[in-house]
């Protein structure tokens, strides 16, 4: 009653320009770009991480004398 209540703001949306001809050739182009690299990072990874479990087992195995003969 005192106060001033807020109005609602407003705005104005302006579109940016659409080639449809273009569109279906950037979105080609995004897909291909994030499977190729969705692809290659993972297998890279894994495969080092199992090097180094690898590693520290055997280092482990041969510290505790089960692997000397």
């Amino acid at each position: 009653m005192f106060f001033r209540r807020p109005s609602i703001r407003r705005f104005e949306y302006l579109p940016r320009y659409y080639d449809p001809e273009k569109d279906p050739a950037e979105k080609f182009k995004q897909r291909f770009e994030r499977q190729r690299h969705s692809r290659s990072r993972p297998q890279r990874s894994i495969l080092r991480w199992m090097i180094v479990f690898l590693l520290a087992v055997y280092a482990y195995l041969y510290l505790a004398g089960l692997l000397r003969s």
